[in-house]
């Protein structure tokens, strides 16, 4: 398949790709993987979750060793504390991945870490309930003025903005959610803000929703250097 152009300096490259739910063809992809890797992929118990985890990560090798001329087994991570991979001598490139039933996405840009977060907005979900374990009061208050279709959209506004910014933090979940107050525009293309007492400069990350297929919600997190201009979104099949 071919392999998108790199990121320009000051824009943030989006990747999202297709996963079958069936897990067809984890086996393939696995084989394309280091020793580990395939190991990891095998502890997994569903042949979808087999798929998911080799079919990303094939795909990300490839595309960072199509960017460096290097060969994908040679393309090496490193983790960090909280379990973030970052590349081995990166060069500056960041990236991060997401994934959720049917879909996978990878974001990628330069210098700064990032964060990205997908979703399956169709899921049944107790939105009330988990509302009030993950988000703050004026996010709880905001969700309880909505009903149908504007409460799971605004839901999954919220919670996708949440986790792209504890990734982009390489925090994870070692951060609370509730900690985290979300502040999303209504029009999309302008980007939103945050505020985390627990998080020095927190105000400092902006949110942005990329465009995805119905039936999705995707949102990116980054500084304000690389969402000057929207992030750039290629599909691959």
């Amino acid at each position: 398949m071919p392999i998108p152009a790199p990121p320009s300096d000051d824009q943030v490259l989006v990747v999202i790709i297709p996963l079958d739910t069936s897990g067809t063809g984890w086996q393939a992809c696995c084989a394309e993987l280091p020793g580990d890797e395939q190991e990891r992929t095998r502890r997994y118990k569903y042949d979808a979750d087999r798929l998911r985890f080799a079919k990303c990560r094939c795909l990300l090798r490839r595309i960072i060793a199509d960017w460096k001329g290097i060969q994908p087994l040679q393309v090496t991570f490193r983790l960090g504390k909280n379990g973030k991979p970052f590349l081995c001598h990166s060069g500056g490139l960041q990236f991060n991945i997401s994934h959720t039933h049917g879909s996978a996405i990878f974001a990628f840009c330069h210098e700064f870490e990032i964060g990205i977060d997908i979703e399956h907005t169709e899921r049944d979900a107790d939105f009330d309930g988990v509302a009030l374990k993950v988000f703050t009061p004026m996010e709880q208050n905001r969700l309880l003025q909505l009903n149908g279709r504007e409460k799971r959209r605004e839901f999954f506004r919220l919670w996708t903005a949440k986790e792209a910014f504890m990734k982009a933090t390489g925090r994870g979940f070692s951060l609370n959610p509730s900690s985290i107050e979300t502040s999303l525009p209504e029009n999309p293309g302008q980007p939103g803000t945050f505020s985390c007492d627990t998080i020095e400069n927190s105000t400092s990350l902006m949110v942005t929703e990329v465009p995805t297929p119905p039936g999705y919600q995707t949102m990116l997190c980054a500084p304000p250097p690389v969402l000057s201009r929207p992030p750039s979104v290629s599909y691959m099949q």
